[in-house]
């Protein structure tokens, strides 16, 4: 039973995995998030260009206009709120490309009786369930007691029991991850 248990985790986290297709490598589109590092670019005005990480407040210096809050567009929204304040007074009709070059990283850690144990990251703009990272972790083993599983939230965290098995069962509901959780699950007792 268990065999067949983390053949379906496995099955679960790959197809949910292969479904969130890596954006190129010169930059994506999205959601601008906190702490993402982005490249702007005016056509043909090369020195109106910009590059860089958002300050804190949510906004990066764009030169000719200033400080832009950016925070929680999305690139062609950030593209369209630029060439708009481009056009009020110092451009006739700027074309701005906004990409997003890096972001920060956010990660769960799965420990303990899993098939593969490890540091998984969590796709940007994406909330993971229990389900899915114990499935990315390729499930559970033959040995392991998923009634009793742990989460810590964050690095000092609370720590929480969970019952995993409930859970698969459908007769508790999923639980929604947050960055920097850790999750152990412990060894069953013969």
């Amino acid at each position: 039973m268990k065999t067949i248990f983390s053949i379906f985790l496995l099955i679960a986290s790959a197809t949910f995995v292969l479904g969130q297709q890596q954006p190129a490598a010169l930059g994506m589109s999205g959601k601008i998030a906190k702490s993402d590092t982005l490249s702007i670019t005016v056509l043909r005005e090369p020195e109106l260009s910009a590059n860089g990480q958002l300050a804190s407040n949510g906004t990066l210096s764009v030169p000719l206009i200033g400080a832009v809050k950016l925070l929680g567009l999305t690139t062609a929204s950030a593209e369209t709120l630029i060439e708009s304040k481009l056009q009020d007074g110092y451009l006739v009709r700027p074309e701005v490309k906004v990409l997003i070059t890096a972001r920060l990283q956010q990660t769960i850690t799965v420990n303990g009786h899993v098939n593969s144990p490890g540091v998984f990251n969590i796709p940007n703009g994406q909330q993971l369930t229990l389900r899915q990272v114990i499935g990315m972790a390729g499930g559970v083993t033959d040995i392991a007691n998923p009634s009793k599983l742990t989460i810590r939230r964050g690095v000092k965290g609370k720590t929480y029991t969970i019952n995993l098995k409930k859970i698969m069962q459908n007769k508790s509901e999923d639980i929604l991850l947050q960055k920097d959780d850790f999750i152990f699950v412990p060894e069953g007792i013969f």
